[in-house]
C-alpha cells in the first residue's frame, strides 16, 4: 500500500492554503502526521515542504516536473499525468494499493482510509472513492431542473433520494486498475461516505473558517 499526495505551493482561491495555520500547524501537515505510519510520496513544487519532509523517515517527497506545473496554467488539472508518472517511478507491482489522498481534508483519519482499503480488498470492487451525502432539494443550476424531487409534491427530506457528492477525501485504487482506464475510479466502484468533520473539504475562506472552528472544538 503506497500513499500519493500532491501540494502546491500557490492556490487561488487561497493564497497560499496549504500553509495556512490551522490550530498550531500548517494545514498541509495534518494529513501527513496523521500517516506517519505509511509510506507516503509527496509531489511538490514547494521547497519548503521538500526541506521538511527530509526529516520525515516514512515520506518521499520530489519536485515536481516543470511540465506539470505549466499544465496547471490551463483549464485541466495535470493530476492524471502525477498519478501516471508517480505509478511509474515508484510503483513495480501491478497489485499495489494506492491511496491518493488530499492535504485539504485534514481531519481525516487513518482508521478511516484503512476501512476503506479493506473493502477495496474484498474483490467486489475495483476502486474505493469518498464522497459527502446530501440530503435536501437540489436544482441544476444551469436549467433549475430538479434533481432528486418532484415539485408538484411536497416531500419530506428524510424522504428524498440521497445527492451523491464527490470529496477529496481519498481515492484508492490498484495500479492495474488505474492504468487500464487512466482514471482513480474503476468501473465498478465503491463509493465511501464520509462525514463531519472528516468530509470537511478546505476549498475556499468559508471552507477555512469552518475548519479553524472544528478544530479549536476539537482541541477544547
Amino acid at each position: 500500500m503506497k500513499i500519493f499526495i500532491i501540494i502546491k505551493e500557490i492556490s487561488e482561491r487561497i493564497p497560499r492554503k496549504n500553509f495556512q495555520l490551522l490550530g498550531d500547524l500548517p494545514l498541509w501537515q495534518h494529513l501527513v502526521k496523521e500517516l506517519q505510519d505509511y509510506d507516503v510520496y509527496i509531489d511538490t513544487d514547494s521547497k519548503s515542504i521538500l526541506n521538511e519532509c527530509s526529516n520525515m523517515n516514512n515520506i518521499n517527497a520530489y519536485q515536481r516536473k516543470q511540465n506539470f506545473i505549466d499544465l496547471e496554467s490551463g483549464e485541466l488539472s495535470p493530476a492524471l499525468l502525477m498519478i501516471d508518472n508517480f505509478l511509474d517511478t515508484f510503483v513495480d507491482d501491478d497489485n499495489e494499493i494506492i491511496i491518493t489522498t488530499h492535504v485539504t481534508s485534514p481531519f481525516l483519519k487513518k482508521e478511516t482510509i484503512l476501512k476503506a482499503v479493506n473493502i477495496l480488498k474484498t474483490g467486489k470492487y475495483d476502486s474505493v472513492h469518498s464522497v459527502t451525502k446530501h440530503q435536501e432539494f437540489s436544482w441544476l443550476e444551469d436549467n433549475m431542473k430538479p434533481i432528486n424531487f418532484n415539485p408538484n409534491v411536497v416531500q419530506k427530506t428524510q424522504d428524498l433520494p440521497p445527492i451523491i457528492m464527490s470529496n477529496g477525501g481519498f481515492f484508492i485504487f490498484k495500479k492495474k486498475t488505474f492504468k487500464q482506464l487512466n482514471n482513480r475510479i474503476g468501473k465498478n466502484p465503491y463509493y465511501y461516505p464520509l462525514s463531519v468533520p472528516e468530509n470537511i473539504e478546505i476549498d475556499n475562506y468559508d471552507d477555512l473558517k469552518l475548519a479553524k472552528l472544528v478544530k479549536k472544538g476539537l482541541c477544547n
